[in-house]
């Protein structure tokens, strides 16, 4: 008989961590107590006294500056977790959230409880999330700059062989983000914090921690300023120990800290700093919080001032069909700007495909940037054309040549000549075998499942993101080719469709098919572009340069029906983050997510994330 595992209750648990931390912070001030013993009382209030008006002025500035850097913390977590709440009121929450928390210690229940006060319609669980996602991020963040600190300027000899195992500790931790962006604990999927988000956490941490640090600096006159970098240093590590102890403002642990690295300074001006530096960074944010967090609730944030959403309408059309291959990986048009854009999100990007889908020729770039900020992404443009390339260029943007797409004309279109005598040697071996070609009027979705299995089991699993995969609904827009040997199915190819062109799309044949085949299936299609007056048929794109080896043999097969060859562009913002972007698009083409169902369109949160087959115009 299954019997449930006891466990505690929730209260029981809670109750227990408060007790455990009030015990640790009751230890804490024990020690600090014996510390301290040996300090005149009188000598404490001297120094106080003898603080002039300009340091404490110079504190009270640097107070300002390290907390207007604190709030940013909540700005990337509020666009991690897409709450739709302004970066401004995100800020103010998060200021005043840890200016309350670190007054009142248990930094992710206080901070949980102040966020899910101080903005009106945040659930409790969502604002314990963005707790916790601003305290484990701030802690990563806090022992990088504690590394580099202790590498450069160590308190003590020991210290810098910590600096160094804690960067090997840490370094990994990019590239686990990076090929493990989202992390499954039983059913539970966690979206872990993109390295754009990372990055950002890291900027802000080391304006707010040397910020901190000055206000601390300011209130010891005896301090020499060749010493700034070693009190930057102590101050870093107590201000962990504090935040790792749990007390409140982590008393006990900072000063205890402080004195233990900070020798040479005289602990009465040390101890009379830290008075100082308590009542102007942690009493003062909490007198202004706690008034906050007391407010009526129709006076609280709200996620109502959202950000301003996008437009849309629906274009006749599309200069590029290939742009349809968003649908595979839930893109949308993103509109707003003066030219409608074809996107798809990955972990670490924002992706622009191709040129602009309707509107102006040249697409918003600012416009995309914004976007991919909004959402800790890297901006990138793909297999954009030259045209596009010069206008990123102009931009400011870095440009780079990444593939070549072949194109055809159908109604010019013949095999005769010396440039395709393959194509007829190809279409000779296919008329012997007994294949026969047709356009798919209703599709043999059995038989083409069992093709694409057989292809994949001979080929490896397919690519996506800017690739079709096989998928009923995908394939019932498309224009479809079939070639038969007898009833047998022997291979197809579907091309996206516009207005004004086809794009091949979908290849597939089985292994031991006719020599032959894909090549009768493409020149059916161009003869049944041809008679449908479709201006141009593109055969899609291949690689070039290094890469570009791998598929010499896709180059062969596209070259042997002698199209026009036309260059395309991948952009960025600047080489570091097309670096970043590059490695990410290669690894969702490579291994892209499973299909769900037998054609996924997931729904959006935001007016311009609709159904992009809306544009195909089929």
């Amino acid at each position: 008989m299954h019997r449930p595992v006891p466990s505690f209750p929730r209260l029981t648990g809670l109750l227990l961590r408060l007790g455990g931390t009030l015990a640790l912070t009751l230890w804490l001030l024990w020690m600090l107590v014996e510390r301290l013993a040996a300090i005149e009382p009188g000598a404490v209030t001297q120094a106080l006294s003898g603080l002039p008006v300009w340091r404490l002025a110079v504190a009270l500035l640097a107070a300002a500056v390290s907390f207007w850097a604190v709030g940013r913390y909540d700005g990337v977590a509020h666009r991690h977790f897409r709450t739709g709440l302004a970066q401004k009121q995100a800020r103010l929450c998060g200021m005043a959230a840890i200016g309350f928390s670190q007054f009142c210690g248990c930094g992710v229940l206080s901070g949980a409880f102040a966020r899910w006060r101080l903005i009106g319609d945040l659930t409790p669980a969502l604002a314990l999330r963005l707790t916790a996602f601003v305290a484990v991020t701030f802690l990563l963040a806090l022992a990088f700059w504690a590394s580099i600190l202790c590498l450069i300027a160590p308190p003590l000899p020991g210290l810098r062989q910590t600096g160094f195992a804690g960067l090997a500790l840490l370094l990994p931790i990019g590239v686990v983000l990076f090929l493990l962006p989202r992390l499954r604990l039983g059913r539970l999927e966690l979206r872990l914090p993109s390295l754009r988000a990372l990055g950002a956490i890291l900027g802000w941490a080391a304006l707010d921690l040397a910020a901190a640090a000055l206000v601390l600096a300011v209130l010891l006159p005896g301090l020499p300023w060749a010493d700034l970098p070693l009190l930057l240093t102590a101050y870093v590590l107590a201000l962990a120990a504090g935040l790792l102890s749990g007390a409140p403002g982590g008393l006990g642990a900072f000063e205890l800290t402080l004195l233990s690295l900070l020798t040479a300074l005289p602990e009465a001006e040390l101890m009379a700093a830290v008075l100082a530096y308590r009542l102007i960074y942690v009493a003062l944010p909490a007198l202004v919080a706690v008034p906050l967090l007391l407010s009526p609730p129709d006076l609280r944030l709200g996620r109502q001032s959202r950000l301003s959403r996008l437009g849309h309408y629906h274009p006749p059309a599309r200069p590029r069909a290939e742009t349809a291959v968003v649908t595979q990986s839930h893109g949308y048009v993103l509109s707003g700007g003066f030219a409608d854009m074809a996107v798809v999100e990955t972990d670490q990007s924002l992706i622009m495909l191709f040129d602009p889908v309707c509107g102006g020729r040249h697409p918003d770039l600012s416009l995309l940037s914004h976007r991919a900020a909004q959402r800790n992404l890297c901006a990138l443009v793909y297999k954009c054309s030259a045209r596009v390339a010069v206008s990123a260029r102009r931009a400011g943007w870095r440009v780079r040549h990444v593939s070549d797409e072949a194109t055809l004309v159908p109604a010019t279109f013949t095999t005769e000549g010396a440039g395709r005598r393959q194509i007829r040697r190809k279409l000779r071996h296919a008329l012997r075998a007994g294949l026969r070609t047709d356009r798919a009027i209703t599709l043999p979705l059995a038989q083409m499942a069992e093709v694409d299995s057989l292809w994949q089991s001979a080929n490896g699993r397919a690519w996506g993101l800017t690739m079709g995969r096989f998928a009923p609904g995908y394939l019932a827009r498309q224009a479809v080719f079939l070639a038969w040997r007898g009833p047998r199915l022997e291979g197809f190819v579907s091309f996206h469709r516009s207005r004004d062109e086809w794009c091949l799309d979908l290849m597939r044949v089985r292994p031991d098919a006719p020599e032959g085949t894909m090549h009768a299936l493409v020149v059916e299609a161009l003869t049944v572009a041809a008679a449908a007056r479709v201006p141009r048929l593109s055969l899609a794109a291949v690689p070039c340069g290094l890469l570009g080896r791998r598929f010499d043999g896709l180059r062969r097969f596209k070259d042997s029906f002698a199209p026009r060859w036309q260059p395309l562009y991948m952009a960025a913002p600047g080489w570091t983050v097309m670096a970043v972007a590059a490695l990410d698009l290669a690894r969702h083409v490579q291994a892209p997510p499973p299909l769900a169902g037998r054609y996924p369109q997931s729904a959006h949160d935001h007016d311009e994330e609709f159904e992009f087959a809306s544009l195909t115009g089929t």
